[in-house]
């Protein structure tokens, strides 16, 4: 595992095509100062190839969830998308992705927890990810809930004229509304009021 100071938790250069950078919180006051690494391919043998759990190769997009318990990764190489117990810091579940697997947010799930967006470059599709799908805080029951298909009709409202690369799928997405904390208290009482008291404070 690559924890130089080229690494990221924003974006994994080729570098570091197997690392996941924690940031202490209060980064503010600090330079970049990294407080943990996690090792997405520690169960990868390259020598023989053999996969004996999850795995997870050039991340690109690894967002914490608004309450800070697990971390949904999107990894291009091995076209996988791993989840971290962050209370653990061991990443407990690997779920198949998209070709071109690559953007991740979260959003919040009715009646309580969140819902973990992925997009891929080469897909149409949408994966939705339940990070934990019982509500015990541990994700490593995490699994695929849906899809969405992302395939226009001429009654598609466009806000511009598709010039190049037609069909290709995102590379990033936003969920609205933004569930995370310092957005979420600020919520319009039409989008607050669907949400759980743990939806609207999570982080006590």
């Amino acid at each position: 595992m690559h924890a130089g100071p080229e690494c990221s938790a924003i974006a994994a250069p080729p570098e570091c095509p197997s690392s996941t950078v924690a940031r202490d919180p209060n980064f503010a006051s600090q330079t970049h100062a990294v407080i943990k690494t996690i090792n997405l391919i520690t169960n990868y043998n390259p020598v023989t190839g053999a996969i004996t759990g999850p795995v997870g190769a050039l991340p690109i997009q690894t967002p914490v969830s608004p309450n800070g318990r697990n971390m949904v990764t999107a990894n291009t190489l091995t076209g996988t998308i791993v989840v971290t117990n962050t209370q653990t810091d061991t990443v407990v579940a690997m779920l198949g992705c998209d070709p071109g697997c690559h953007g991740v947010q979260y959003g919040a799930k009715q009646g309580g927890g969140y819902y973990a967006y992925v997009s891929s470059k080469f897909s149409n599709r949408l994966l939705v990810v339940d990070p934990d799908p019982n509500g015990d805080g541990n994700p490593a029951d995490a699994a695929i809930a849906g899809s969405v298909g992302l395939v226009g009709s001429s009654a598609t409202q466009r806000d511009a004229t598709i010039t190049g690369n037609a069909g290709m799928g995102g590379q990033g997405l936003l969920p609205i509304p933004v569930v995370y904390n310092g957005w979420v208290q600020n919520l319009p009482a039409v989008w607050k009021n669907q949400l759980t008291p743990a939806q609207r404070n999570p982080i006590p």
